[in-house]
C-alpha cells in the first residue's frame, strides 16, 4: 500500500483520527491524549498532505474509502472507531459508507451536515474563486491538470513556525482562545504534496449529503453553530441540521456555540465522546 504517516497515542480499542485539509495528524493530538487511557488513537496525515504519500489518480468515494481501509488492514486493527474533522470527515464518511462493517463508531467534527460550497471563499479565501474553473478542467483533463498545478505549488521547503500575528489572526477569525495545542498544530501544518490536489478535487465533487443519508454506522456529530461569529453561516447551519434530522439517521447531534474547530472549543465534551465510543446504543441529542 501507499505510505501513510501515522503516530499512535494510547492503548485500547483502535481509533483512527483524520485531520482537516492543511493539517497533519497533530491536529488531533490533544483529543488523543484525552482518550489515551481507553483508546489507541492513530493520528494520520491525509494522502498527499504532510508525510503521507498521495493518490496519483482521480479520487472518488471508493478511493477515499479504500485508502483508510488499506491502512486499517495493514495494522490488523479490525473494526475501528473513526474521529474526523472537515476534509478528514469526507474521507471518514466514504470509509463508513463503503465499509460499514469495519467501523464501530464514527465521530464527525463539524462535518457532514452541510454541503461543501460551490465557491468556497470562506474555506480557501480568494483562491476559492478559481476552484469551479479548476474543477471543470480537472474533470475534463484529469490528473494532467493536477500535475501542472502541483509543479508550481509543491515545494521541498521546510515548514516555518507560525508567526504570533498569524496565530492571533487565526484564533480571532475562528473564535478560539489562543492555546498552545492550536499553535502546535499550526506549526506542524501539512504541506501539499504530490497527489494532494487529487484529494481536494475529489472532495469538491463528493456528494456529502448523499453519503450522510446513507449512513448505517452509529455517528456522533459535533457541530459549531456559528452564533455570534458569522450570522450567515449560523442560519445556514441551523437549516442544514434541521433538514438532516428529518431523515431519522443513526446520528447523535451535539451543538457547540462557536465555529468550525469544535475540538478546540473550551466547551468540547470529551467525556461525552468517550461515552459514545464505549456505548452500544445511539441516542439523539440536540
Amino acid at each position: 500500500m501507499r505510505h501513510v504517516h501515522a503516530e499512535v497515542v494510547g492503548n485500547g480499542k483502535p481509533v483512527i483520527f483524520l485531520p482537516a485539509g492543511g493539517f497533519t495528524g497533530e491536529e488531533g493530538r490533544s483529543l488523543a491524549k484525552a482518550l489515551c487511557d481507553d483508546f489507541e488513537v492513530h493520528l494520520l496525515d491525509l494522502p498527499g498532505f504532510g508525510r503521507s504519500e498521495g493518490i496519483e489518480q482521480v479520487i472518488d468515494t471508493e478511493q477515499m474509502a479504500d485508502w483508510v481501509n488499506a491502512y486499517a488492514d495493514s495494522r490488523h486493527l479490525g473494526p475501528v472507531h473513526v474521529i474526523a474533522h472537515s476534509l478528514g470527515g469526507a474521507v471518514a464518511l466514504a470509509f463508513a459508507t463503503r465499509y460499514p462493517e469495519h467501523v464501530s463508531r464514527l465521530v464527525l467534527l463539524d462535518h457532514g451536515h452541510k454541503a461543501f460550497p460551490r465557491v468556497p471563499l470562506r474555506e480557501y479565501g480568494v483562491f476559492g474563486l478559481t476552484v469551479p474553473l479548476l474543477s471543470g478542467l480537472y474533470r475534463l483533463l484529469g490528473p494532467r491538470v493536477v500535475e501542472r498545478i502541483e509543479q508550481k505549488m509543491v515545494s521541498d521547503e521546510p515548514n516555518h513556525p507560525i508567526s504570533d500575528e498569524r496565530f492571533q489572526t487565526f484564533c480571532a477569525k475562528t473564535g478560539l482562545l489562543e492555546r498552545d495545542e492550536i499553535r502546535r498544530a499550526l506549526d506542524a501544518s501539512a504541506k501539499l504534496g504530490q497527489g494532494g490536489l487529487n484529494l481536494l478535487f475529489g472532495y469538491y465533487h463528493l456528494d456529502v449529503p448523499k453519503l450522510m443519508r446513507s449512513l448505517k454506522v452509529p455517528t456522533l456529530l459535533l457541530y459549531g453553530d456559528f452564533v455570534g461569529l458569522d450570522d450567515k453561516e449560523a442560519r445556514l447551519t441551523k437549516s442544514a441540521v434541521i433538514d438532516l434530522q428529518r431523515h431519522k439517521l443513526p446520528i447523535t447531534y451535539i451543538r457547540l456555540t462557536g465555529g468550525h474547530f469544535v475540538h478546540w472549543n473550551p466547551a468540547f465534551p470529551v467525556e461525552r465522546v468517550r461515552q459514545f465510543l464505549q456505548s452500544q446504543k445511539v441516542s439523539v441529542l440536540k
